[in-house]
């Protein structure tokens, strides 16, 4: 039996009959997207026929079941050029599945998508990004429907969370950057912990951020545990602040690690009592300590420091020798090695970063929404956080002369 289809009441694209729409439409002063652009309606029936073509295909697959169309159904989607009204068909078993967009979808426009996910990871509000989507592309979407596009990266966040990682590393920098987040009817402090990371090919990476209750080296702990698990098995030097208890949860879990105390940090605690009268010769005096080439030489300066500054400034002198095994491992290092772990500058530019990006936000809703920040930021900021370390080769070198045994097995 021959079945008989309805007969289409929609056509193929006509080229011709839009070029002379289009024409007529800029020369009227229409735009070329946006809600009524001269390119939107091209949009709308390139679809309409796509349609069309996906139906044709659906029925000559039926072969003689007896389906056939059964009109079609309005409704708007959103596109990079603006919205769009399309007529999906439809047939009357409702087995019909368009393809090209599907029943439930009313989006043609994962490039808007990425473009919130940017806007979003540099900072911008919802309101912000939803004025400049609108001002563009004359699209219309809400602030609930932008974070539930942002929200889509949490499954991402996810697997980046737990993720592998390289078993040995040449530094890892620890240090915390601070945020307001609501929890409980309440605005509270949270730390969130920064672990960057250079592996064996001068490669930077951040290995993890943890948000924790407050900094402290028992939080601390679990983060090193956190990335031991992931796979990490030695790591030549770990560079980090004052912290109270820092370098013995290190030991415990990278014993061969050498920890160094960020020298910089150090000197701006030692200049937060000193006078502003004498503040230069200060800076004098402690850098002279740490600019010499051996500890010996740096314990020396240390010397003439106390007793330069005793009488008057007796904190500082006290402090620097009660911290001394911790401040001067460096100077046991090459040159090319210690100009990288001396300071925990980097991951400081990590956090100025992160700063910039949330400078204009008031407390986070939650600490899931603060995660999707601060894991967007980092996506569309690796260029300046990403870069190599400056010299590796020599340093490179450098460690395989100082530490040998290390690199037996590395087939280097």
């Amino acid at each position: 039996m021959t079945i008989k289809r309805a007969k289409k009441t929609e056509t193929a694209f006509d080229y011709a009959a839009f070029e002379k729409e289009a024409i007529a439409g800029l020369t009227a002063g229409k735009g070329l997207i946006g809600e009524n652009g001269v390119l939107t309606a091209m949009i709308g029936r390139l679809l309409s026929a796509a349609f069309e073509g996906e139906m044709d295909a659906h029925l000559a697959e039926r072969g003689d079941s007896g389906n056939r169309r059964n009109g079609y159904t309005d409704k708007t989607v959103r596109t990079s050029m603006g919205p769009v009204a399309v007529r999906p068909p439809r047939d009357r078993e409702g087995s019909f599945e368009p393809e090209i967009i599907p029943k439930w979808d009313r989006t043609l426009a994962p490039e808007l998508e990425a473009q919130v996910l940017h806007l979003y990871g540099i900072g911008t509000s919802y309101q912000d990004i939803q004025a400049h989507l609108r001002r563009m592309y004359g699209v219309n979407y809400s602030p609930s429907f932008l974070s539930h596009v942002t929200d889509q990266v949490h499954g991402e966040i996810e697997q980046w969370r737990n993720r592998p990682l390289e078993e040995c590393y040449f530094a890892i920098y620890l240090d915390a950057i601070h945020y307001k987040v609501r929890e409980n009817r309440k605005v509270v402090t949270k730390a969130v912990y920064s672990v960057y990371g250079v592996n064996m090919a001068g490669e930077r990476d951040v290995l993890g951020l943890f948000i924790g209750e407050a900094e402290g080296a028992r939080h601390w702990a679990r983060v090193l545990e956190n990335i031991r698990d992931r796979g990490v098995k030695d790591v030549f030097f770990f560079c980090v602040d004052g912290l109270n208890g820092f370098s013995e949860a290190i030991q415990d879990i990278f014993p061969c690690a050498i920890t160094q105390r960020c020298l910089v940090h150090m000197v701006r605690t030692s200049l937060k009592i000193v006078s502003y009268r004498d503040y230069k010769e200060v800076c004098k005096g402690l850098r002279a300590i740490y600019a010499q080439d051996t500890a010996e030489a740096a314990l020396e300066k240390l010397q003439e420091f106390k007793e330069r500054w005793h009488s008057k400034y007796p904190e500082i002198a006290a402090k620097w020798e009660k911290d001394w095994a911790e401040l001067s491992p460096f100077f046991d290092q090459p040159e090319a090695v210690r100009r990288v772990i001396y300071t925990t500058n980097a991951v400081e530019a990590l956090h100025r970063v992160l700063r910039k990006a949330t400078k204009t936000k008031g407390a986070f809703i939650s600490e899931s929404a603060l995660e999707k920040q601060l894991y967007l930021t980092l996506v569309h900021n690796r260029k300046s956080w990403g870069k190599k370390v400056r010299g590796w080769p020599d340093i490179l070198r450098a460690l395989r002369s100082h530490f040998p045994e290390r690199f037996k097995n590395d087939g280097i």
